[in-house]
């Protein structure tokens, strides 16, 4: 097994019904397995999963857990997963044609091959592109959001070959799972949406892999957002930021959080 593409869901059946028919349509010879994560759901979910596996050619597990976000849900996953490469999608990401085919070449790219011959490979972690569906109207909101650094920033990517790692999107990522395993996963003390995958991030960095940014695995990200519920996931991600910074107060410069200095009670007051 070349590859394992794990799914973390959550009551979004119609969207992931999507996502698994786009897995249909992958266009390369390589062997990959789908693994389908549920965090708790309470739609149609399951059902729909085990409909799709009685009708489609491709190798789908599926698994199912309380409730614990999708941090904890990836570590499932990548638990089970046999591949060597582990690449996470979104349940509402629709892969393009050649997704797979694109982060495998990243990979298994020449120059790569030497390396590891050298014994000097470096380990990739290879980010795809995330762009809104063709048949939407983009407008000037969803532009921004998506090229400019609020949810996505690809248009901010300066070196396609050596990609910060605040730019590690599971929407659309890839890694091999030594590797995956060997950082120990994602941290599950983040209960809420936001920050587990940037922290995930830095350990590997620390490990010494590389992030790229492989613009032709293509997915079409169908989540349809506007101002007032871009807002509330901005402060959702927000919160989570205090316990990234808890865990990494080195972060606290790349947060904007300012040192403040603690008062007494008394020139507390006085303020």
């Amino acid at each position: 097994m070349v590859a394992s593409i794990i799914i973390p869901t959550y009551n979004r059946a119609p969207e992931l019904e999507r996502t698994l028919k786009g897995l249909e349509q992958q266009e390369t010879e390589d062997c990959f397995e789908v693994i389908v994560v549920d965090d708790g759901s309470t739609d149609n979910t399951a059902s729909l999963v085990n409909t799709f596996r009685s009708k489609t050619e491709l190798t789908v597990s599926y698994y199912y857990q309380p409730n614990r976000k999708q941090g904890a849900a990836r570590n499932l996953g990548a638990r089970f997963a046999e591949g060597e490469y582990l690449l996470f999608l979104g349940d509402d990401i629709v892969p393009g044609h050649h997704l797979v085919q694109k982060h495998l070449e990243r990979h298994q790219a020449p120059e790569s091959k030497e390396l590891a011959a050298s014994g000097k490979a470096e380990e990739l972690v290879v980010i795809g592109y995330t762009v809104w569906p063709e048949e939407w109207e983009k407008t000037r909101f969803l532009e921004f959001i998506g090229e400019k650094g609020w949810q996505f920033g690809f248009s901010l990517i300066e070196d396609h070959d050596d990609v910060p790692f605040n730019y590690f999107y599971t929407s659309n990522l890839s890694l091999p799972r030594k590797l995956f395993l060997a950082s120990g996963g994602f941290d599950e003390d983040f209960d809420a949406y936001g920050w587990e995958d940037i922290e995930l991030s830095l350990r590997l960095r620390k490990m010494g892999s590389r992030m790229v940014f492989q613009p032709e695995a293509r997915a079409f990200h169908y989540h349809s957002t506007d101002l007032s519920s871009f807002a509330r996931r901005q402060h959702q991600v927000g919160l989570s930021a205090c316990r990234l910074l808890e865990k990494h107060p080195e972060m606290g410069d790349f947060l904007g959080v300012d040192p403040m200095p603690r008062y007494k009670l008394r020139k507390r007051l006085q303020l």
